[in-house]
């Protein structure tokens, strides 16, 4: 992924943007400071996994908090930025503006004198949103849980039983949609007579297409070519042209280069973390531990914006 600019990064772009025009509305401040930048269509549409929020707009918004904060930038009517009576001093700097730079000034260090002397002694980190707002903190926590999640998966998966392994890929597909999510209808699948087939499932509750199903419970070994094209073998012999094939562990680089090397059939591979992704994805062998509720200004409603 394009890696992004920090949201301190974007605060002297947004001070000169509105230098430069003068009062504007917030969508339109945005929507200039960004293209100011120069951030390619690809960086434009990085979202935050957690909301779907663009990440580059969220940190102008961070920017313009902290430049408010700091006397540089007003807001002289619902929804609109203008620069604030320490903008030119910060663009005389001549240099990309710091968050040092924000809370060196009169108004940052009044407004922290005002939050302890209302009782509110919060301890700021030394590294307190240097390079970072709090929603990539939060993403990157939402990461490191996820991933520990998968390892733990990865390792429940690796110790239960084949058939217990081809009932889980039969539970993924259905909350997945397939055989129109219905999971009774899944368990009653045959597990196919043999030559490589485990399932087979209808696309859609018609039954007008099906996929054929492998699953290969593996602790260690990787799944290679030959294992792929036998159960190709097995599919197109049985007249089927799409199927996915599951294993616990890994593919080789021979077999996914041969399974994407495919034309008239459709055969996706999926490996144990892949799997993992997909169980939490459908919420198949994981639950909902807690849920943080974090509350953030509705800039549309003071915007005045219907």
């Amino acid at each position: 992924m394009p890696e992004l600019p920090k949201f301190h990064e974007f605060m002297r772009p947004l001070l000169e943007v509105l230098v430069e025009n003068g009062e504007m509305h917030r969508h339109d401040a945005v929507a200039a400071t960004i293209k100011k930048v120069g951030l390619t269509e690809e960086q434009k549409s990085i979202c935050h996994e957690t909301n779907g929020k663009f990440i580059a707009q969220e940190r102008v918004g961070w920017a313009s908090s902290y430049l408010s904060q700091a006397g540089c930038l007003e807001r002289p009517k619902r929804g609109y930025m203008a620069p604030g009576k320490n903008a030119k001093a910060f663009l005389d700097l001549n240099r990309p503006i710091k968050v040092a730079d924000v809370k060196s000034t009169n108004e940052w260090k009044a407004l922290r004198a005002a939050k302890i002397q209302a009782g509110n002694n919060e301890i700021e980190s030394s590294n307190e949103l240097e390079d970072e707002t709090p929603q990539d903190l939060i993403n990157k926590g939402v990461k490191i849980l996820q991933s520990q999640l998968i390892d733990e998966i990865l390792i429940q998966i690796k110790t239960i039983s084949p058939a217990s392994f081809e009932s889980l890929i039969l539970q993924v597909l259905a909350k997945m949609g397939y055989g129109g999510g219905d999971a009774k209808r899944i368990q009653g699948v045959p597990r196919g007579p043999d030559g490589g087939i485990d399932g087979i499932i209808d696309e859609d509750k018609l039954g007008l297409d099906q996929i054929y199903i492998q699953a290969k419970r593996y602790s260690e070994n990787s799944v290679g070519r030959p294992t792929v094209q036998s159960f190709l073998g097995a599919m197109t012999g049985g007249g089927c042209r799409k199927g996915v094939f599951v294993t616990s562990s890994t593919f080789t680089s021979e077999a996914k280069k041969f399974a994407d090397g495919l034309n008239d059939v459709r055969l996706v591979l999926i490996d144990g973390v892949d799997l993992a992704k997909l169980m939490i994805e459908h919420s198949v062998g994981v639950q909902v531990k807690e849920t943080i509720k974090v509350a953030k200004i509705d800039q549309d409603f003071f915007s005045g914006d219907e």
